[in-house]
């Protein structure tokens, strides 16, 4: 660079000693004489005159008490007219104190007071009056006493608006009358007290300020009296006098905070960043983030870089980086040398926020900032980018951008919609509803058989009912019946049962509907369940709003629109068409959907019913862009979504790449594609752009949300993976989605399902799999299960069928792959009992370990190899053990396989083989069982070691000594035999069986009475069995588990789980252990089922083993 260059370098950059005061918040910036804009005051003594006059005769009563014989005289003296300073501030104090934490008023005295006797004998009044303190003194009423520094009673003032009002009148003032009322203050400020009241009134006089903050912090008072006068300072000198340490860790406001920064600039840091330390909303961070990146400080800047892992901050970050960009340099380069990985990340997000730093800042800086810069910088290279003619249409001017492209409002009056009311069930919906059960269900259970004699009887009655039994007759009585009824039903501040509400709507249908809009107020799952087959205005109006106000509904809105797409675009043809705004809007947006999603001639179809001006009118609704996002927000990506802190996108064929303007309409587009959303924007990305760009783009935007705190307003990062993620994004979600539900983000790790989903990779559905598994939390361990099961529905599967299918062969199919290949040498890959992975010689020479590539080996091959080997170990870790517990369960659960899926899922596959091989199985054909196991040829052979031919029509399943018989010592002895290893208890496993006796009696009386320590009975948990729900005072009376065929097998504790103190919970005794048809629901303690048929002896011998165990019977 040339040095006549440098002049116009500089100049380009911004002034860096300014505040770069936000302009939004010019509003909570208050007047202060010749620093800040003034506000009028005008006074109001009459105002002043009615408070005195209502109040005098109390104040009189007041100042004749022996307590307040110090204001007496003045007090008398004040309200008979004389200019009396200290007789005007007990009158202020006493006519109406403040009640607790009331602020008491000020303007109306002060008012009158100031028109009667000026601005300056007002203000030193006032500043009397600050300090006292009406106190009621036994029964004598109120007295007045002088206000301490360590009061908590100051804190009535702070943000008080007519204190602000009396400040903004001084801010106004002559300078003759400000110097006259300096002078009668003056005269006040006779002790600490008065000289903090002073100060807070006039904070212009910087000499009574600096002086009063000393005189705080020598003081060591409580954070009131600094808040007050943090209200008020202006210097860095007077800021740093105060002891801020002790400030609140809470009551953060944006207005103050603005006024602060105003007041103070960059002296107001250590006052935010003691803020900062506490507990901030989302918000309160967000407007001390915002003063921070306002400050030309290197201190404010090195407090934002210290939070750059929360939400929000990258952004503030950021506009430093754009406000101050030579000291963002210094001080990202001075942190370089100890920053982490992720921190690097974030300060390259930083580095190319702005092109003012690199192309302008950087230059200027001094050798070591750049050598320290360039270590992020380098390698950074482009491709270049497209001319304006190549890039697509959508992201050079997309349509949410055009302007003047809202239609016109059309009106047609005098559209009723149709009498549209009915009811369209899915599959077996109806019959689900049908059939559903509840307890609330017991008193109508033969309800059929009643007479009408009895419905008028129980009809009388309806209006004494609760609302939950109204409900439940609602939902049995004869439909005439209920249809009177309905509209005496108690629907407000009730909570009702879901299977209640779903029989009341299939005995009065869809005219029940606004009912239960407004009985389901509390529960928008329950308006899910119960709306989705009602076809009326009620619902289609809900559903339109819905889908345009409300996010976490708008799955059901989609929903309910694509079921009733016809009946739906003719309920809201009028509403489209109509005068009120939020009918209108919401109607136009589902017709919008309606006709992208089913086209447009069914709404066209649905508008000519109502005339040929309806359907001109429609017709011109519905001819829009089908790239125009419909009924939903075109979201706005935060600042760290900057297009030059992410990797490029490149077109097809890779030789240019988007523009920066367009790039970030493309995160537009991508932001706008949710699960909700299927917007055809994203199969435009997709169509034009490099596949391979567009994967790493897709998965930068997500990390760069995460190094950003991943915030909430921005969740469209995550779900963008669904389009263009791979099984590097796979990878990196899995643990997230496990992890997420412990951050209080519940709703974040069920979106990262969906997300999983979506990509639909076999790494992806296996992910989803091992979460159902394997989740610490059990609500998203009930999601991915239930996600694994849908998409096992859609490929005609069962769950454990499509896990099977999932099982990773890490490439091992090959022989050839489990040779480690180093040139000279060669070792080979074997595994043990466990899965985990070996070496041996060529020769089978076991190995202790792979040995680390020699000077002798290959060393391409070799380093490839033994990288291929590490990486084998760390994919098996997680693996093995899975399917170790795969196969134990499998055995437990009585799991059958064909004979071709046994072969391609055990024999085949070439790391369960390992496992399978060491097991022995069982074919059961014509009535027949026969144990077999894999010899090493893959071959199957029996107990006799005779080849063994599986019946093509057998059903294959894990043995279990409780059906084995004798055969298990003659298993256990070929095992052993063969040196093979069980890779879980198999044969050695202890059988046990149910006696007569408890068949017949239905009592386990062997374990009951025994006491058991709390932790052994949840381990149960792992083994099927399940806690109670909690009941009165949060206890978990019992635990259960189901007897394929019978029922349950049901523990009655005592005392019971303490839910939340499972620490402190007692040793639980085994009140009853019974054999029931129900299990423990809490309503009832089960009734043991008597004469009990054969029991399932895998089953049995399960559940006696796990009672034997934590009973110590042993």
């Amino acid at each position: 660079m040339t040095e006549t260059e440098t002049p116009s370098i500089a100049t380009a950059l911004p002034d860096e000693d300014r505040l770069a005061f936000p302009p939004t918040w010019n509003r909570f910036v208050h007047p202060r004489r010749g620093a800040a804009k003034s506000r009028k005051i005008k006074l109001d003594p009459e105002a002043g005159r009615e408070f005195l006059h209502k109040h005098g005769e109390k104040v009189r009563k007041r100042l004749d008490l022996e307590a307040n014989r110090e204001f007496t005289a003045a007090g008398r003296s004040f309200l008979g007219g004389s200019a009396d300073v200290l007789g005007a501030a007990a009158v202020m104090a006493l006519a109406k104190p403040g009640v607790g934490s009331e602020v008491p008023p000020v303007r109306p005295l002060f008012d009158l007071v100031a028109t009667e006797h000026g601005l300056p004998f007002a203000v030193a009044a006032l500043t009397e009056a600050l300090t006292l303190q009406p106190e009621q003194v036994a029964s004598q009423g109120l007295g007045l006493t002088r206000r301490s520094l360590k009061e908590y009673t100051w804190s009535k003032f702070l943000n008080c608006k007519d204190i602000r009002d009396v400040r903004a009148l001084l801010a106004a003032a002559s300078d003759a009358e400000y110097a006259a009322v300096v002078a009668a203050v003056a005269e006040r400020r006779t002790g600490p007290e008065l000289r903090l009241s002073a100060s807070f009134l006039m904070q212009e006089e910087e000499e009574w300020m600096t002086e009063a903050c000393g005189e705080l912090t020598a003081s060591q008072v409580n954070e009131a009296c600094t808040r007050m006068l943090l209200e008020v300072v202006t210097t860095r000198e007077q800021c740093e006098a105060l002891d801020v340490s002790t400030l609140p860790l809470y009551w953060v406001y944006t207005a103050d905070v603005a006024d602060l920064v105003h007041r103070l600039g960059a002296a107001a840091q250590p006052v935010v960043e003691r803020y900062l330390s506490g507990y901030c909303s989302t918000d309160e961070k967000k407007a001390l983030f915002r003063a921070l990146a306002s400050m030309p400080s290197a201190a404010a800047l090195e407090t934002l870089l210290d939070r750059l892992d929360e939400p929000a901050a990258i952004g503030f970050a950021m506009e430093v980086a754009a406000n101050f960009p030579r000291r963002a340099l210094e001080v990202i380069a001075r942190r370089l040398p100890a920053a982490d990985p992720d921190d690097r990340k974030r300060f390259s997000t930083l580095l190319y926020a702005d092109p003012v730093l690199l192309d302008a800042a950087l230059p200027l800086a001094d050798a070591a900032t750049q050598a320290a810069i360039a270590t992020l910088t380098a390698g950074h290279q482009t491709v270049p980018e497209a001319p304006d003619e190549a890039v697509p249409a959508l992201l050079a001017s997309p349509p949410w951008a055009a302007e003047g492209t809202e239609r016109p409002a059309v009106a047609v009056k005098g559209l009723e919609p149709a009498p549209i009311s009915r009811m369209r069930w899915a599959a077996g919906e109806h019959e689900a509803w049908r059939d559903c059960h509840s307890y609330d269900f017991k008193r109508y259970r033969r309800s059929e058989e009643w007479s009408s004699t009895r419905w008028e009887d129980e009809t009388r009655e309806f209006d004494k009912m609760l609302a939950r039994d109204q409900a439940v007759m609602l939902a049995f009585a004869p439909p005439e019946v209920a249809a009177g009824l309905l509209p005496r039903w108690k629907t407000a501040n009730n909570y009702f049962n879901l299977e209640v509400l779903q029989r009341m709507l299939l005995n009065l249908g869809p005219e029940a509907a606004q009912q239960v809009l407004a009985a389901t107020a509390y529960d928008h799952d329950y308006r899910r369940t119960l709306l989705l087959p009602v076809a009326n205005l009620t619902v289609a109006r809900y559903a339109a709003d819905a889908l345009v106000r409300l996010k976490t509904l708008r799955a059901f809105a989609i929903e309910w629109l694509d079921r009733h797409a016809a009946d739906a675009a003719a309920l809201l043809v009028p509403d489209a068409l109509g005068k009120p705004k939020k009918l209108r809007a919401a109607a136009e947006a589902a017709l919008r959907y309606l006709a992208a999603e089913h086209g447009p001639d069914l709404v066209r179809a649905a508008a000519a019913q109502y005339g040929d001006e309806a359907a001109e009118a429609i017709g011109a609704l519905v001819d829009i862009d089908p790239l125009t996002p419909v009924g939903v927000q075109v979201p706005k990506p935060s600042a760290w979504a900057s297009p030059v802190a992410l990797p490029q996108v490149l077109l097809k064929g890779r030789e240019h790449a988007l523009p920066h303007a367009a790039v970030r309409n493309a995160i537009t587009v991508l932001a706008l594609g949710t699960p909700e959303y299927d917007y055809p924007g994203v199969a435009v990305l997709a169509e034009t752009c490099d596949p391979m760009s567009l994967t790493r783009f897709s998965l930068a935007l997500f990390e760069q949300w995460l190094t950003a705190g991943a915030p909430s307003e921005d969740g469209w990062a995550l779900t963008q993976l669904a389009h263009f993620g791979d099984d590097e994004a796979v990878r990196l979600l899995q643990p997230l989605v496990a992890r997420w539900p412990g951050e209080n983000q519940h709703q974040r790790s069920v979106k990262g399902l969906k997300v999983l989903g979506a990509i639909g990779s076999e790494t992806a559905l296996r992910a989803i799999n091992q979460i159902a598994e394997k989740a610490k939390f059990s609500a998203i361990k009930a999601e991915a299960g239930e996600q694994i099961r849908a998409i096992a529905a859609n490929l005609g599967l069962t769950s454990d069928q499509l896990a099977d299918r999932l099982v990773p062969d890490f490439g091992l199919r090959d022989e050839a792959a489990l040779v480690l290949d180093y040139g000279p040498r060669q070792f080979k890959v074997g595994f043990d009992e466990a899965l985990k992975p070996f070496v041996t010689d060529m020769d089978g020479k076991p190995r202790k370990s792979l040995p680390k590539p020699g000077a002798k080996d290959d060393e391409l091959l070799a380093d490839a190899a033994y990288q291929r080997f590490a990486a084998l170990r760390k994919d098996l870790r997680s693996v093995a053990a899975d399917q170790v517990k795969r196969l134990e369960r499998a055995m437990v659960q009585g799991r059958t396989w064909t004979p071709a899926e046994f072969d391609e899922h055990f024999v085949q596959h070439p790391l369960v083989w390992h496992l399978a091989r060491r097991l022995v199985w069982i074919a059961e054909a014509g009535g027949e069982r026969t144990a077999f196991r894999l010899a090493e040829d893959k071959g199957c052979t029996d107990v006799n070691e005779d080849e063994y031919a599986l019946p093509a029509n057998a059903a294959v399943r894990l043995a279990h000594p409780a059906i084995m018989g004798a055969e298990v010592d003659a298993w256990a002895e070929i095992l052993a035999d063969y040196e093979i290893l069980q890779p879980f208890p198999q044969l050695g496993r202890p059988v046990h069986a149910f006696t007569e006796e408890e068949l017949r009696t239905g009592r386990l009386a062997r374990f009951e009475g025994a006491s058991v320590p709390v932790g052994k009975l949840l381990g149960l948990t792992s083994k099927g069995w399940v806690r109670s729900s909690p009941q009165d005072a949060g206890i978990e009376p019992g635990m259960a588990c189901t007897v394929p065929g019978l029922g349950y097998v049901v523990l009655d504790l005592d005392p019971g789980i303490w839910i939340g103190a499972i620490d402190e919970c007692p040793d639980q005794t085994l009140r009853t252990v019974v054999l029931s048809a129900q299990d423990l629901d809490g309503w009832r303690v089960p009734n043991a089922k008597t004469d009990n048929g054969p029991v399932d002896p895998v089953a049995a011998s399960e559940i006696l083993t796990a009672l034997v165990r934590v009973t110590g019977q042993e």
